[in-house]
């Protein structure tokens, strides 16, 4: 029985349960239904401009006390804001790997189909490094990259590796595992290269089910893929992820219709990531699309294709508002969210447009250094100004790189 009653706004407070009667792209929160536990959520759903919102009397406790004044406090010497030619420089061991790894990929990619063994030496050394990285580190943070020369094959699939690992361990996936999984995701493809695969069939993934249909050679890619994996020597893990990659957990995806019962949970991330990317990158030029509204499309029309914890764990790990998603700040300012920390993903960077400010002198603000300032809104790109896109815009591709929040933070006190 629905017990929720409506308040004004200004009633709100700790402890009460609250239900958000607006879309998705609406407000910040991952679930529309939920407890207020700390005076950053009450701040945030204030922030809403809503002139009431429901709480539910029986799940609410409003005896529960705000956070203790010394969790509010900014840690000393850490900045709220950086420049962004400060941020860049900070940033420029992230972007050395990245494009290290992007080299890479390139690399293995020329190899297929002629030399095999080294194709496999480069990939398993790869996805090593990084899966040693993660088990290391339990704070880390996505990167927005801006890459604009690579072909968008190697930035696909090095995306897909990064996000389907940082996805697999927020998922319990360790060790050999977690390696197998990001051999996976970043050879998924392969088989695309001897088929000659144009990007327009490329762009049938993306499509509600049953609109189009997958055709030759585009269908037979997936088989082309696990035959080189298969022919490389890797264990079935790897390639039966990726013979999954385009299964959807409703039975609705190719080649074979399998439900979620049938699919292994690195096919599950896989699929689930790999559609997440195309949409953020479409091959040919869809309807631009960015990551909040991919990750609310995910969500609502197409949250039937994959299985509920594994969406969950997405959302949890990449924040509402990923990486290269478009936002409107809580003081009214626009601003493109660069990057993300997995432990308090819904408390972005921000690189923030003010216009009175010249381009390189723009401010990059860590939402969670900033104890007044929040995100109100997702915004789509036609609705940001168009001064705040040619200022901030990143190139074509959105691309994706992670490191240590730790490093990055000691990175950001620049002289």
């Amino acid at each position: 029985m629905n017990r929720f009653v409506a308040i004004d706004i200004g009633q709100l407070r700790i402890g009460m349960y609250v239900h958000l009667g607006v879309g998705w792209l609406r407000h910040p929160f991952p679930v529309n239904s939920f407890k207020i536990t700390t005076q950053e959520q009450l701040k945030t759903l204030q922030s809403l401009q809503l002139g009431h919102i429901e709480f539910d009397p029986a799940r609410s406790d409003p005896e529960v006390t705000e956070e203790p004044a010394a969790d509010k406090v900014v840690p000393e010497n850490f900045p709220q804001t950086c420049s962004l030619e400060n941020w860049r420089t900070a940033m420029q061991s992230v972007q050395k790997r990245f494009q290290a790894a992007l080299a890479c990929f390139d690399a293995v990619q020329a190899m297929v189909p002629a030399d095999l063994p080294a194709a496999r030496s480069g990939s398993d050394e790869m996805v090593g490094d990084y899966v040693v990285q993660l088990a290391s580190e339990s704070d880390i943070s996505l990167h927005l990259m801006f890459e604009g020369g690579r072909s968008s094959a190697s930035v696909h699939g090095l995306n897909t590796a990064v996000m389907s690992l940082l996805l697999g361990k927020a998922l319990g996936m360790r060790d050999q595992a977690l390696q197998d999984l990001g051999v996976a995701a970043l050879l998924h493809d392969l088989g695309k290269i001897p088929l000659h695969i144009p990007a327009s069939d490329c762009a049938l993934n993306q499509m509600a089910a049953g609109t189009a249909q997958p055709t030759f050679p585009y269908v037979h890619h997936v088989g082309e893929s696990v035959a080189l994996t298969q022919a490389m020597g890797y264990a079935p893990a790897v390639t039966t992820a990726i013979a999954q990659h385009h299964e959807w957990a409703d039975g609705s995806g190719f080649p074979l219709g399998l439900l979620a019962a049938d699919m292994d949970m690195g096919g599950q991330i896989l699929a689930l990531v790999n559609n997440y990317e195309r949409l953020c990158n479409p091959p040919v030029a869809l309807t631009e699309t960015t990551p909040h509204e991919a990750l609310a499309s995910l969500y609502g029309q197409y949250r039937h294709r994959y299985a509920p914890e594994v969406l969950r764990a997405l959302v949890q790990t990449l924040g509402v508002y990923p990486p290269g998603s478009w936002v409107e700040l809580s003081d009214g300012s626009q601003g493109l969210v660069v990057c993300v920390n997995t432990r308090q993903a819904l408390k972005p960077s921000v690189l923030v447009y003010k216009p009175e400010v010249a381009k390189d002198s723009q401010q990059v603000i860590d939402l969670a250094q900033q104890l007044e300032l929040g995100i109100r809104r997702g915004l789509h790109k036609a609705q940001v100004l168009p001064k705040a896109l040619t200022t901030l815009q990143p190139n074509q591709h959105l691309c994706y790189f992670f490191d240590s929040s730790a490093a990055t933070a000691a990175e950001k006190v620049i002289p």
